[in-house]
Parts: structure tokens; sequence; C-alpha cells
């Protein structure tokens, strides 16, 4: 009997001895507490879950796609204001000369202060010629 009695006391103190293990929080499947697996649900599912697709790193998302639309758009619209400014300054300065032109002509005088009727009527010919071209 006393062989018995220190067997069993021997397996007592090899039990006391062995490190537990320490406690998961929340109850795991055995399985996920072993390794570092995704723990699947105990319930049957209906419908599959939609895999998420891979996105590759490069390919800006839509916030950027709109916001390099918009830049582009910015861009194109600053470029027609400024041809438009350009032409339009253009066509300021091709008025004024016209214009300078035509006062220079009409303003001139002889010495006793009368209209030159030359450049008056030169100036009446320009006008008739671009009448009969339009």
């Amino acid at each position: 009997m006393s062989a018995k009695l220190i067997a069993i006391k021997i397996n007592l103190e090899m039990k006391k001895m062995k490190p537990k293990k320490p406690k998961t929080q929340g109850q795991l499947n055995k399985k996920a507490a072993q390794g570092n697996q995704k723990q699947k649900p105990s319930f049957k599912q209906k419908f599959k879950p939609r895999q998420q697709k891979k996105t590759q790193d490069n390919k800006p998302n839509k916030a950027e796609m709109r916001k390099v639309i918009r830049q582009q758009k910015a861009a194109e619209e600053e470029a027609e204001r400024s041809r438009i400014k350009t032409e339009k300054e253009a066509r300021i300065k091709a008025y004024k000369k016209q214009r300078l032109e035509k006062t220079k002509a009409i303003s001139k005088r002889t010495q006793r202060g009368q209209p030159l009727m030359k450049d008056r009527m030169q100036l009446l010919l320009k006008q008739i010629e671009e009448m009969k071209r339009n």
C-alpha cells in the first residue's frame, strides 16, 4: 500500500508542476486558439460573403480620379479663358489702330483751316470696298 500511496503523491505533484495554458478572452474555437486562423462562425451562412477584389496600389481611387478630372477641366477652362483674352486684346488693338487712322485722315486741314478732301475721299473708298467684300 505504501508504494501505491507514494505513486499517487508523485502523480499529484507532477500535475501541479505542469504550466497552465493562459486563458483567452471570449469564446474561441480550439483551432483558432491554437493558431492565427480566422474563427469560423458556428452558424450556417445563407449567402456566400463577398470577397474583396484586390486593387492595384498604383491605381487611384474614385476620389482621386474626381480630383484629377476637376483639375483637368479647370486647366482646360483656364486655357480657353486665356485664348479668348488674347483674341479680344488683338481685336481691340486692331480697332484702335483703325480708329487712329480714321481720326488722322479726318482731322487733317489746310493752312487756312479747311478740311482736306483728298484723305476723306480715300477713307470713303476703303469703306465702300469693305462693304463689297462682305
